[in-house]
């Protein structure tokens, strides 16, 4: 006896987030039982496995692109003598910070926005931190009031070779100690979830600009932004396709 099919239908949701001069939108199909609100409905799990990775890295490009410019500043922070251990380490990278706070608010600058990782080597086993800061304040003073080592700052870069990669960086590995923290007065953003303002047939046109390599110039025409990165997938149980667009406000 044949199984019959659950009543439903497919719309296409596209999820949205705005970031200073970013923007990066998912645009995926989701099956909608019969009965089950839309707000409810996800993408399919194997697609969901398959992003775990790089949601992680873009939850953190999205958090740098909304509280950080090219004014702003990342630096690494070493030691000439090492820390007894992890705990030990984020307690001068705390000192670090506060005293970091002191000095802008002598200054007259706004609260400080940071987000900093510690890292021990694997190869050397030595610990290390790596900051994005607000900025403002000169460099060579950063440096100075560091005082433990050395300190290599500067400006801030996006794109791959700058926050993108900074972002990959700090999540992709596990093996050592490398877990990032943000001050609280960063401004997380949030979504604009549009469900069926893209229709199937338009999501069918993306796969085929994919198919013939024109997939650039149609998702240009499309939105009023460069296009710098995108991630098209095709889930080989439903057939449906997963696509992540990655833009910035044209110049």
């Amino acid at each position: 006896m044949k199984k019959r099919r659950s009543k439903g239908r497919r719309f296409v949701r596209e999820v949205i987030y705005t970031t200073g001069e970013f923007v990066d939108i998912d645009i995926f199909p989701v099956f909608q039982p019969q009965g089950k609100r839309r707000s409810k409905c996800n993408p399919t799990s194997e697609i969901q496995q398959q992003l775990n990775q790089k949601n992680a890295e873009r939850k953190l490009i999205r958090l740098i692109h909304n509280n950080f410019t090219e004014e702003d500043i990342a630096l690494t922070l070493t030691y000439k003598v090492q820390p007894e251990n992890i705990t030990v380490a984020g307690k001068l990278l705390s000192n670090f910070l506060r005293r970091l706070k002191g000095l802008r608010k002598k200054l007259g600058l706004e609260p400080l926005k940071y987000i900093t990782v510690t890292e021990v080597g694997k190869r050397n086993g030595r610990i290390h931190h790596h900051l994005i800061l607000s900025g403002g304040i000169d460099r060579d003073v950063l440096e100075e009031l560091w005082a433990l080592g050395f300190a290599n700052s500067q400006r801030l870069q996006f794109g791959q070779n700058g926050v993108t990669g900074l972002a990959m960086y700090f999540v992709k590995d596990r093996q050592t100690y490398r877990r990032w923290n943000s001050s609280r007065n960063l401004e997380r953003p949030e979504p604009q979830i549009q469900d069926g303002k893209t229709s199937l047939e338009e999501l069918d046109d993306m796969e085929t600009a994919h198919e013939s390599s024109m997939f650039w110039q149609y998702i240009e025409a499309r939105y009023p932004y460069e296009l710098t990165e995108f991630v098209f997938i095709k889930n080989a149980v439903n057939k449906g396709c997963y696509i992540h667009i990655e833009m910035r406000r044209r110049q």
